[in-house]
């Protein structure tokens, strides 16, 4: 009875290697899955440590600034009694370090790497904004800023072109201007 159905024999027996075959890819899948999960959980700890590290280093900079702007700033015959670090307006946002002087006030923008882009954002979307959520502000001369661990020469000439103060970091580790002696910024609204 068994020799009249040998092609149905055929159809079970590949059947059955079939369904091996899915059970096997089954389990392939699982491991790979669970590994995925693994390299996913690997790479959220590596995003989380590099966003910290850029995150402590902006802090980095924005301490070395704020820490030598009255003495970087007496050099140049400009004397800020107040050196004021995240100055803060609720729903306005945050201004990086903001100089007050009898007569004037200086806002600095702090940035690891100075790029046109960020250059080009302060000018247009920040610095104009500032006297508006400060209105205290009102009566000074409004000056910027831009202190940057990282200031290629072209980027640094154009930040300076368009009347900016340009800090960065010396050789030493300290900080200094960048701007030429004959650097005079420009007085903003």
């Amino acid at each position: 009875m068994e020799q009249q159905y040998p092609r149905l024999d055929r159809i079970e027996k590949n059947l059955d290697i079939l369904l091996q075959g899915i059970s096997e890819l089954r389990d392939a899948q699982a491991k790979t899955d669970e590994q995925l999960k693994r390299t996913d959980k690997k790479l959220e700890i590596v995003t989380k440590q590099l966003g910290d590290m850029g995150f402590v280093q902006g802090e980095v900079a924005e301490d070395l600034f704020y820490r030598n702007t009255k003495n970087i700033f007496r050099k140049r015959g400009m004397n800020f009694a107040t050196v004021i670090r995240n100055l803060k307006k609720k729903g306005a946002g945050e201004y990086d370090i903001v100089a007050k002087g009898r007569n004037e006030v200086l806002v600095i923008e702090v940035k690891n790497k100075l790029s046109y882009r960020m250059v080009d954002q302060f000018l247009e979307k920040r610095l104009p904004k500032f006297k508006r959520f400060f209105p205290e502000y009102q009566d000074r001369k409004l000056r910027g800023g831009i202190g940057s661990l990282v200031v290629k020469d072209e980027v640094g000439r154009y930040a300076e072109e368009a009347g900016l103060f340009v800090l960065t970091q010396t050789n030493e580790g300290g900080a200094t201007l960048w701007n030429r002696e004959d650097f005079t910024p420009k007085e903003f609204q």
